[in-house]
């Protein structure tokens, strides 16, 4: 990472999406479960982390015997969680998939935010439901020491549910008694139009994706400042960054003919959500980024575009300087950490004369750090949210 760029240090990186926010401090909720530990039955054990697998060591140090498992969203998560759970006894597998694995289970422990996103909750406590052996016992815990949400959604699914009450927070117990009769169905299918000819795009989005159920306004701003530029021509190369439901890339490729979209993120089911919106809309699926040399020949109208993806939480790019454009819509959250991994994968990305289009509602970290590493950094104001642009000019990124 360039020395100029304004980061923190990583022990100040907090990441606030999917199921679980990252910081080096144990959260309470994840205190609250480790207190049930008591409470854990037989010896196939699942759960997610609000920190670093805290629940999940402290389980699985009880007894070898213990079959233990700690499920995350978010390859960046995991990651962090599988070095500091390698430090401590005891054996843990980290996950980082689209759903829970299929079980059964003994016991799962969900730790949840009272802020959390309210679809991905309900979500995750049916899959619980699901995945738990008859007779199996769901722990989850919540900061809210008010609550009364969790608790009406846990008794839904579980019938009688347990209260135990805590300072700040509380801690529920229930057990599965009978399957459930009826399983709610949480994707989401949803279309947009793109471009003066208004072109339909399909799309899918499931919770714990950025913008479930809708296209983000920014999204769409970052749309209509490409369309304006005319920044995607045929047979473009284009890498999608945080591409979370592919609804930009998907439209970007859909444009022009024989069009290459590589789209990354560090949500397993924001790429889920990717190939299912490229399949939908006739976009032919990849396992890898096509070099330039082998998209072939003259385009023709008739060539279709291409789409892969990449789980990626660190900026990695394949076939660095081979992008003609970059788009990015990077969260808000990580004290610009993200943002900082965003522009410089980004430079490493595009080729020579290659475009950066970047979505964003606090300009000035990019109007002080872009230029460190592209040239030519313009802010423009589409809906109410800045598009940053840039170019590449070097003859080969770093």
């Amino acid at each position: 990472m360039s020395r100029s760029i304004q980061t923190p240090s990583e022990s100040n990186v907090q990441v606030a999406h999917g199921v679980v926010e990252f910081d080096t401090s144990s959260p309470l909720q994840e205190a609250l479960v480790i207190d049930a530990l008591g409470d854990v039955i037989g010896n196939r054990v699942l759960c997610t982390s609000l920190g670093r697998g805290q629940f999940a060591c402290a389980v699985a140090n009880r007894s070898p015997e213990f079959e233990v498992t700690c499920f995350f969203l978010d390859v960046f998560l995991a990651k962090k969680s599988r070095e500091e759970i390698a430090l401590r006894p005891g054996s843990v597998s980290v996950i980082c998939e689209t759903d829970f694995p299929k079980g059964p289970f003994d016991t799962i422990v969900l730790p949840f935010r009272k802020n959390g996103e309210a679809e991905l909750t309900r979500e995750l406590l049916q899959q619980a439901h699901e995945r738990l052996e008859i007779g199996g016992r769901l722990i989850a815990s919540t900061n809210n020491p008010n609550d009364d949400w969790l608790h009406d959604q846990i008794q839904l699914l579980f019938g009688k549910v347990t209260k135990r009450p805590a300072t700040r927070g509380v801690v529920y117990l229930a057990k599965k008694t009978e399957p459930l009769r009826r399983v709610r169905e949480f994707t989401a299918n949803f279309a947009f139009r793109d471009g003066e000819r208004e072109h339909l795009i399909h799309a899918v989005s499931r919770p714990s994706v950025f913008s479930h159920r809708q296209l983000d306004v920014g999204a769409r701003a970052l749309l209509e400042a490409t369309e304006a530029s005319q920044a995607v021509l045929p047979g473009s190369h284009i890498l999608d960054l945080g591409c979370g439901a592919g609804t930009v890339g998907i439209a970007l490729a859909l444009r022009q003919p024989g069009v290459h979209v590589h789209a990354v993120d560090s949500n397993p089911r924001a790429l889920q959500c990717t190939l299912y919106g490229a399949e939908l809309n006739g976009i032919k699926v990849i396992s890898q980024p096509i070099k330039p040399s082998q998209a072939g020949g003259p385009l023709s109208e008739e060539e279709h575009s291409w789409l892969s993806i990449q789980l990626d939480d660190s900026g990695h790019v394949r076939f660095p300087s081979t992008f003609d454009l970059v788009v990015a819509n990077p969260p808000y959250y990580s004290n610009w950490a993200i943002s900082a991994i965003f522009i410089e994968a980004a430079a490493r990305a595009l080729k020579p004369g290659g475009r950066l289009f970047l979505v964003t509602k606090s300009p000035n970290w990019y109007r002080n750090n872009l230029h460190f590493v592209l040239s030519d950094v313009e802010i423009q104001d589409v809906r109410g949210y800045s598009i940053v642009t840039a170019r590449q000019k070097r003859g080969l990124a770093k």
